[in-house]
This record gives structure tokens, C-alpha cells and sequence, in this order.
């Protein structure tokens, strides 16, 4: 990502310098919200371990993870430190599960529509006015893009994502599914990870790109066009 955006021939060294920070504050703040709504809906539904780490905060240094943070500066996909949780205290044992489980993919699906919105208004009454404002529906953008990446990600029913932890509160926990996901998870996101790469190169397909931005193409950037 570093990259693209400092050597993109479209921008100069100025603006360059000034998409690469809206790109690094549009991360830090949607995954910040996601961690956030996994530490307070565990907190709200009785278990005080996210409390007692720091983690029912705002604060996005809290919920980063060095590693995750410098891959996306170089690569464009990053991650946060996982919300600590023990299930086993929530009040009600696998509703608790489902709710912290969908609470970040449902925070970044309504900041990407709250941005597409916003985006819709402001292109129906303000417009591309100035480059200020061209620098605001950039931010926008990249709230849609960056929210799309984040639901989507999250959401397959893949360990350890959030979409696993879901589908598996209605399964047994001795389930062939948990066990195999449990051991093969890590290997399986890398094996798709791989698989898009080879199908990028051979067929000019990034088809992890266009998973992705399903959201994004197909629900926030209509919405943001009603404005025009």
C-alpha cells in the first residue's frame, strides 16, 4: 500500500503524503471500533476479562498490534490484538458468543453505509468544490473501502475469525467442523491467500480483491451515487 500510494503517478509527493495519512487514520479508527464493540458487548454481557485488559476503550493504541499495523502500511491488510474473552462468564452462554462474535462486523458495515450516506449528501448539495472537499469524499472512500474489507474478512466462517466463532455457537464443540478449523484454520486463510495470488497472476483476477469489495461496489458506492 506504502507503495502504491507514494508512487502513484497521479498524485504529487504533497498529495501523496496526504492519502497515505487519511488511509492510516481511516484503519486505525474502523478497527479500533471493531475491537471496541467485541470488549464492550463481552463486558455488557457479564464477562469483566476485555474490562480488566484495558480493552472497553477508544483508545486504537490499545487495541493495536504492531505487526498488523506494519503489514498494512506495506501491504494493505492488517489486523488489531484480539479482545481477550472468557465466554464461559457471559450471562447467557452462546448468545453471548454470537453477539461479540457479529458486533465488529456489524460496527464496520455501518461505518462504510454511514460514510457511503454522508458521502450521497454531501455530493448532492456541496459537490467537488474545492480540494479540501475532494480530500474529504477521498476519506469517505476509503471508510467505505476499508469497512467492506473488514466485514467481509471478519466475517468467514473460517478460525479464528469472527464468522467461525458464530456458526460454531450452533454447533457441538466436538463437532468435526471446530476440530478441523481449530487445527487448519491458519493454513486454510494462507491457502486462499496463495490461491488469489496464483489466480492474480496467471488470469489477471485478483478474486480476493473482488470478494472484498462486494460491499463496496454493491451497496456503499450506489447509495454514495444517490447524491449525484
Amino acid at each position: 500500500m506504502l507503495y502504491y500510494i507514494l508512487f502513484n503517478q497521479y498524485y504529487t509527493a504533497q498529495e501523496a503524503v496526504i492519502v497515505f495519512l487519511i488511509t492510516i487514520v481511516v484503519f486505525l479508527i474502523s478497527l479500533t471500533l471493531h475491537e471496541f464493540a467485541h470488549a464492550f458487548v463481552a463486558y455488557k454481557m457479564g464477562d469483566p476479562t476485555p474490562k480488566f485488559a484495558g480493552r472497553v476503550t477508544l483508545n486504537p493504541f490499545k487495541h493495536l498490534s504492531l505487526s498488523g499495523f506494519l503489514l498494512f502500511i506495506f501491504l494493505g491488510i492488517g489486523w488489531a490484538k484480539p479482545v481477550p474473552s472468557n465466554p464461559l462468564n457471559y450471562k447467557k452462554y452462546r448468545k453471548g458468543i454470537r453477539l461479540v462474535s457479529i458486533s465488529g462486523v456489524l460496527v464496520n458495515f455501518v461505518l462504510g453505509l454511514i460514510a457511503a450516506i454522508i458521502y450521497a449528501i454531501l455530493l448532492s448539495t456541496v459537490g467537488f468544490a474545492n480540494l479540501a472537499m475532494e480530500y474529504v469524499f477521498l476519506t469517505l472512500q476509503y471508510f467505505m473501502l476499508v469497512n467492506s474489507f473488514l466485514a467481509l474478512f471478519n466475517i468467514l466462517p473460517i478460525y479464528p475469525m469472527d464468522g467461525f466463532n458464530f456458526v460454531s455457537s450452533f454447533l457441538k464443540p466436538n463437532n468435526k467442523y471446530i476440530e478441523y478449523n481449530v487445527k487448519n484454520g491458519l493454513k486454510i486463510i494462507l491457502f486462499i491467500l496463495l490461491f488469489t495470488l496464483l489466480i492474480d497472476l496467471l488470469f489477471s483476477f485478483d478474486l480476493l480483491d473482488w470478494f472484498l469489495s462486494l460491499l463496496y461496489n454493491y451497496i456503499y458506492v450506489p447509495i454514495a451515487l444517490l447524491g449525484a
